[in-house]
């Protein structure tokens, strides 16, 4: 049986809109069952149990990896749908898999990584960790490890974005803060604090290199990398993103996975946020995908040249309050969209 701590199950869950998600005020947003459900099958997976959160691709060896939050995991799956374990569980040490990305031209597998994600019953007390793994991506093999203790049971290390020049920065969930490991001193620091009370989740890096995008609760946030200015973008009148989860710079737009409740109705969307000349507004919000049939719990995705694929069915919503995940045959088989964004 699956087990996880409640309150960062139910904190996650409401960032991506399964459970708890705020109503959103009168507009004339559509309700939840409205949408084109423009997705396609990528991968099935009969692995009902594997809880994946986070999905990325390689497009030197043309395969996608997606870690496990149960299995403690790594797949790596050929564009077939071969899957085949690539990092193996617990191995140095990995606990719960969550955000993932590819620095292609350094060959490294990024994975973020949690413990106390899943309840340790022979030490529920003792000390946990959270942080980051650093992977060969070619063979698997452990590069190095970042870590840093838990200072809260929803702390944790939760997504990640590659510069060009290899430096990394990393949301760290509850605590708000941005951490980076630059490319050249090779440790883990804090780079920026955001405003209280804004939970980090999906974030990305302008092709320029100049600015991240940061999705903090139901807005966006825009950080100047050299100055750390912080802006919150502005979107058109009438509109709303929701608790936004992955994030994707893509053709001067990004591409998002975002949930929110209207009309009392859980709502999970993939959108298109396109963006001003300046990067500093949203100019308007495209519904790529909005409650596929498949969906449960969306969390995460990876772009493959004009296509997105993303975990449809993380199960995260299948969480109860004391932690524990429903009956086998209470879930679906695990699948991965596809979508065409062009």
């Amino acid at each position: 049986m699956f087990r996880k701590t409640a309150a960062f199950a139910l904190t996650l869950a409401v960032l991506i809109g399964v459970e708890g998600c705020r109503q959103e005020p009168e507009s004339e947003t559509p309700g939840a069952d409205a949408g084109t459900h423009s997705s396609q099958i990528a991968f099935q997976f009969a692995e009902r149990d594997l809880i994946p959160e986070g999905i990325c691709y390689d497009p030197a060896s043309e395969t996608f990896f997606l870690g496990s939050i149960q299995k403690h995991k790594i797949l790596r799956i050929a564009t077939d749908g071969t899957a085949e374990t690539f990092v193996p569980p617990r191995f140095e040490g990995l606990w719960s898999v969550i955000g993932m990305r590819v620095d292609v031209e350094r060959r490294v597998l990024w994975a973020n990584s949690d413990q106390g994600t899943l309840i340790d019953e022979s030490a529920p007390d003792a000390p946990k960790e959270t942080g980051i793994y650093k992977f060969d991506v070619d063979d698997g093999s452990l590069v190095k490890k970042y870590l840093i203790p838990k200072t809260g049971t929803d702390h944790l290390f939760n997504d990640v974005a590659i510069a060009d020049d290899g430096t990394v920065f990393i949301t760290s969930f509850s605590q708000g803060t941005i951490y980076t490991i630059d490319s050249q001193r090779d440790e883990l620091e804090e780079f920026l604090q955001m405003p209280e009370d804004v939970w980090n989740n999906g974030i990305d890096i302008s092709p320029d290199g100049r600015h991240l995008f940061v999705v903090g609760n139901e807005h966006l946030y825009r950080v100047d990398v050299a100055s750390k200015e912080m802006i919150q973008l502005p979107i058109p009148d009438g509109e709303f993103v929701g608790y936004g989860d992955g994030l994707y710079f893509h053709n001067g737009s990004l591409i998002a996975i975002a949930g929110w409740r209207v009309n009392e109705m859980p709502v999970s969307r993939v959108l298109r946020l396109h963006l001003s000349d300046e990067m500093d507004a949203i100019t308007r919000i495209e519904v790529l995908d909005q409650n596929h049939p498949l969906y449960s719990s969306p969390t995460t995705g990876t772009i493959v040249g004009d296509w997105f694929y993303y975990i449809a069915t993380s199960h995260l919503g299948k969480i109860d309050e004391d932690g524990t995940l429903a009956p086998w045959e209470e879930l679906t088989d695990t699948y991965i969209l596809k979508l065409q964004i062009e």
